[in-house]
Formats: C-alpha cells, structure tokens, sequence
C-alpha cells in the first residue's frame, strides 16, 4: 500500500475477513485462550494490548506513520508518560524544548524531577543553542507544532544533533498528524501522539499512541504493560473506525485554519494571528519545508481588549462550542490560560507568549464561511 488514503482505509484489515464482514469487529473481551511461551509480556490479555482490535489497529498505524511499530495506549498522557518512564531512570537527563503542552509540562517539572531525572531545556526554534548536552542527558523532547503559537522546530538539524551525542529523540506530533508530518523520515526515534484528537477525529474517545522501531516500542509496552494505560476495546474500534477519514479531515481543517487565520489578520479587533501558513509567522518557512505549507487546523489569536472580553468571544460563538481539545470535525474554541495551560504557573506561560487574552481555535470540518460569520458576529459584538 503506497497511498496515504489508501493505507487510511485498508491498512490492518484481516484476511480473510473475519466472518465475511467489511468493518473489522469489536473484540469485546478481556482474555483469550493461552498459546504457548513463557514471556508473561507475550500472553493474549487485554492490558497486554495484543488482542486481535489491538493488533489490526497497531498495523494500520505503523503502516500511516511509516515506522516498524505503533502501540495505542488510554490517552495522550499515557503515551507520553509510558515513553518517558521506560527510557529515563533516576540521575537520567532529559533535555526538554521550552514551550510544551500544559500537562507535559507539569508531568516533567514535577514528577519527573521529583523521580530523580534531571530537566534541561531547549529552544526548538533556535537550534543553535544547542551545543554540548548537559552530562547524563539520554532523551530529547519536543512537538512538531506547538500549542497554542504554532510555532515548529527544525526537525532536521535537531535530530542530526542529537544522533551526533547519542541521545535518543521524542516529539509529540499530535498536531501535525502523520498527513503533515511523520518524525521517522526526519530522524525521530520515536513518536507519540494523544489520538484524542486528529487521529480519532470525532472527539468520543481518549487515547493514545507510541511509533518507532520495534525494539524502542516493545520498551515502552513493557513499561505501559505494568502501569495498566491499555486502551479498551470499544476505543480500539473508534479509532480504527476514525482513521479512516484522518487524510479527509486534515485536509479540510488546514484550509479552514488558514482562512479563519487570513480573515482574522485582516480584522481591526485582533492585535496578531499565530498561524504558520502566515508569511508573517516566524516559522512560515519551516512550514514550507516540512509540512507542504500546510500548518494544521489550529490557530491562536490576541484581541485588542480585556481577558473580560477575551472570554466573552469564547462564550458567545453560536457553532464553536467554548471547549478544550483538537482535531474533531466540530470547531472548538478556548483560552489555553483556563484550559490547556491552566496548570502551568502564570509567569512561566506569559513568558512563552500564552497570555490571559490569547484565544485558540481548533477548526473542525464546517464551511468556512460559516465559521467566519460565527466569529464576525461576535467580534462585531466588541466594537459595535
């Protein structure tokens, strides 16, 4: 299978079909028959994520991010938690970019830290700042696409960095999507996803996802084996089921992101637009580079008024439902201070640009006319 859409659609289908049926089943069950081993990790169990929905479902995803193996996990959190944990021990070093998601963010100041692994930072949008890595340091962590700036790192020349020191790479491309971006053709040893979003795409399940080779994955399902973050059956097929118009979707919310961002630019009531298909966005060229000028269906945007009136735009849209999360065919809008970033200390946030009176939006699969009204009507609000 060479086409995206076509890997999307077909990838880890059995054959023979079973039963004779189109969509694959739902294996609704805890255990199954024993077979023979002895590798308490190798026995057919739910918690081991080898049942037969785990295994189809770990094929389509292998085959979409390009790597030799994916693991689904119960949320975004548990794949990153699981990779982190199976890779970093006590007087270990992580060396972490410095603009992260909100529960990233607090899992490795705190816990990490608390654990006995030592946290260095990086900025990923200035790869010459990294020079000699901080002594013990073993993984480097990063996102394809930040939230809520957008701001992108350069892949390249961070992972060839880090090949040259020996430190094994992690990047969250939760907003990029394997349609935009997949870390394995630019170095990455491994990647994690929360399939919450996009990759589900329907806003019904948690979940999550680890890729990379095989031997970097069988690490982290041993770790994630014992910690228990399986994810269940009935998820196992949602998100088998939503993959399958992942190309679709993308395709659609990038373009509705890039008009809702262009129209917002225009607007006299906005102060600055945070998209990267934007010539003005710092990383516009990167976007070019790595992403086919494509910059995903998020975008952030500053009023000129009161984090007052900030939350009122979020309150007073008619199709945008005021809520967290991504990647839905529903468009969502949020102020990350009180949602994603509600957890990160202010002067930390405001530090990295996320101020009290910066929105976000997450475009979902609507006409983009539409969208446009819903905002017009209340940005109009402000000033009329």
């Amino acid at each position: 299978m060479k086409g995206m859409q076509t890997r999307l659609v077909h990838g880890g289908d059995p054959h023979p079909r079973i039963g004779g049926a189109v969509v694959p089943p739902i294996f609704q069950s805890a255990t199954f028959e024993q077979k023979a081993g002895n590798d308490y990790h190798d026995g057919e169990y739910i918690r081991l994520s080898n049942t037969p929905g785990h295994v189809s479902l770990h094929e389509k995803l292998s085959l979409v991010c390009g790597t030799e193996a994916a693991l689904v996990t119960a949320s975004g959190m548990a794949a990153i938690t699981a990779t982190l944990l199976a890779h970093l021990g006590e007087g270990d070093g992580l060396l972490a970019e410095n603009r992260l998601y909100g529960g990233t963010e607090s899992f490795i100041s705190g816990d990490l830290q608390r654990w006995g692994v030592k946290v260095h930072r990086f900025d990923g949008t200035d790869p010459d700042s990294l020079e000699e890595p901080p002594p013990g340091t073993k993984v480097l962590y990063c996102e394809a696409i930040s939230n809520p700036l957008c701001r992108i790192p350069d892949f390249q020349r961070i992972t060839e960095w880090a090949k040259s020191h020996g430190i094994i790479t992690v990047i969250d491309a939760t907003f990029a999507t394997p349609i935009l971006f997949r870390p394995v053709e630019h170095g990455f040893d491994i990647e994690v996803h929360s399939a919450t979003k996009g990759l589900n795409g329907h806003g019904d399940i948690a979940a999550g996802l680890v890729a990379g080779n095989s031997e970097r994955v069988d690490t982290v399902r041993r770790c994630l084996n014992l910690l228990g973050g399986h994810l269940d059956a009935h998820a196992c097929f949602l998100l088998y089921r939503g993959l399958r118009t992942l190309g679709l979707r993308v395709a659609r919310q990038c373009e509705n992101a890039h008009g809702l961002a262009q129209w917002l630019s225009a607007q006299p009531q906005v102060k600055q637009v945070h998209h990267p298909t934007l010539e003005q966005h710092p990383d516009y060229s990167l976007c070019q580079k790595y992403m086919g000028g494509l910059g995903g269906g998020v975008f952030s945007f500053e009023i000129d008024g009161s984090v007052d009136e900030a939350q009122r735009i979020c309150t007073s849209t008619r199709l945008m439902a005021n809520a967290p999360s991504l990647g839905g065919v529903e468009t969502l809008i949020t102020r990350p201070a009180s949602s994603s970033h509600a957890g990160v200390e202010k002067e930390i946030r405001v530090a990295q640009g996320v101020t009290d009176e910066l929105i976000r939006v997450a475009c979902g699969v609507e006409d983009l006319d539409d969208l446009i009204e819903d905002l017009n009507q209340v940005l109009g609000e402000s000033h009329g």
